[in-house]
């Protein structure tokens, strides 16, 4: 389990099983959530209706939070999203419930196809 933080209080910061919830309590569309690009970018809080639920520290505690945006970071060798609850504080999300398998996978999978086209502009589609 990763935690931290600066006043002594555990922070959870890594989620597996997860799955998002919207005001109804159905699966929101992905597409409401911001998508932090760069390290720079500020994201504000909204008041869009979006959960995050799921389980941390091996699935003995369930969490719930509201969530404000998402990123992917493609640096490391295994590819990471993570979610920003409201509280500030990014998550790292691990396995989604597999309900959201097959979304997640495609997300990845177009962020790698951006990724290498971003620092390979010159790049046909065959080298993908």
């Amino acid at each position: 389990m990763d935690s931290s933080d600066d006043k002594g209080t555990t922070l959870l910061n890594v989620m597996s099983y997860y799955y998002f919830i919207g005001a109804k309590d159905e699966p929101p569309s992905f597409t409401k959530l911001r998508v932090q690009w760069g390290e720079s970018e500020s994201l504000d809080n909204n008041n869009i209706q979006i959960c995050l639920r799921g389980t941390a520290d091996n699935g003995l505690e369930k969490l719930y939070s509201p969530v404000n945006a998402w990123k992917c970071d493609l640096s490391k060798a295994r590819p990471e999203i993570s979610a920003l609850s409201r509280d500030n504080n990014w998550m790292k999300l691990l396995k989604p419930r597999k309900i959201f398998e097959d979304m997640i996978r495609t997300i990845l999978i177009t962020e790698h196809c951006l990724d290498f086209f971003k620092r390979k502009p010159e790049a046909f589609g065959k080298s993908l």
